[in-house]
């Protein structure tokens, strides 16, 4: 496994066996993970994209409404999925493509974010939503103006029988003593930073961050990667040496170790941050408490 291009870092071992591939979620431009003071929505702005959004699968998909689609996405919508068309009838038929591949699919929404004008949803799409083993794990990002849905991604991983820790690849495994805090605007911003900062450096060939930013409980939700920071630990450190042992990259751009993957738009809420590739169709979840990363989710397109 060519180790810098196989980044980002876990996503990649779901795929051990498939060569990297893709195109980009969210662009390239790095510009696009920050937006100033001035074009930032309000809390309650946020809230309300979030809604907006989640009619997407509480009306639209899972009662079959394709006039509340039509009603929610502007006709002009730019739609990165390049199966369908744009507008609101290209989200239409990219529902129902779902649909054609899993009879009876629900859309179950498992984890949700509103950071500015994006809004991130996590979700499971499945005829049997009771078992998490079954179906497709997806990730849409949406881009909302003007009270609209005016831009959209989406990353589908078809859901495998078992995972290396036992964990789905949906449900929360950390549970907070005293239950979850609420989080200021201010604390979800630090929290983004310290995530983003973390994955950076990870993904750079920097090990020693584990040590300093995760948990030791490491809760894991990737298929191939078992709880803890010690396996995390030993798979990116025997991914250096893979990468080293290559030889590097046949065109000698780039050292072997140290993956140098690009981001593209970064979320936070709650206790979550949402990482999205600029240069894989992958999306990473991370848990913040207490200053450590202590859960992780990810969904990588069939194929990556």
């Amino acid at each position: 496994m060519n180790y810098r291009k196989c980044l980002p870092w876990l996503a990649a071992v779901a795929f051990l066996a498939t060569a990297c591939g893709g195109t980009s979620v969210t662009g390239t431009d790095a510009s696009s993970t920050t937006s100033s003071a001035a074009d930032a929505p309000s809390g309650a702005e946020e809230k309300r994209n979030k809604a907006l959004v989640l009619r997407l699968y509480t009306e639209a998909f899972n009662k079959d409404r394709t006039d509340v689609v039509k009603e929610l996405v502007a006709a002009d919508l730019v739609q990165h999925e390049k199966s369908v068309p744009g507008g609101a009838d290209g989200q239409v038929e990219l529902f129902k493509g779902v649909k054609a591949k899993i009879p009876g699919a629900v859309a179950t929404v498992k984890h949700v974010a509103a950071d500015r004008d994006l809004v991130a949803v996590h979700w499971h799409a499945s005829a049997t939503p009771a078992k998490e083993t079954t179906g497709q794990a997806k990730v849409d990002l949406y881009r909302v103006r003007d009270g609209k849905v005016a831009e959209h991604w989406g990353i589908t991983q078809t859901v495998p029988a078992k995972t290396a820790s036992g964990n789905s690849l949906f449900s929360d495994v950390y549970r907070y003593p005293q239950g979850a805090p609420a989080l200021s605007e201010e604390q979800e911003e630090k929290n983004r930073k310290f995530a983003v900062s973390a994955y950076r450096r990870l993904s750079d060939g920097d090990v020693n961050v584990i040590d300093e930013r995760w948990d030791s409980r490491y809760y894991q939700h990737n298929p191939a990667i078992t709880n803890g920071t010690a396996p995390l630990k030993q798979f990116m450190q025997q991914g250096t040496q893979d990468g080293a042992s290559s030889g590097g990259d046949s065109d000698g751009d780039a050292p072997a170790t140290g993956g140098g993957t690009r981001f593209g738009n970064t979320l936070a809420d709650g206790d979550l941050v949402w990482v999205f590739s600029s240069d894989y169709v992958v999306a990473d979840l991370f848990r913040v408490v207490d200053g450590k990363i202590i859960e992780h989710w990810d969904v990588a397109a069939d194929g990556q």
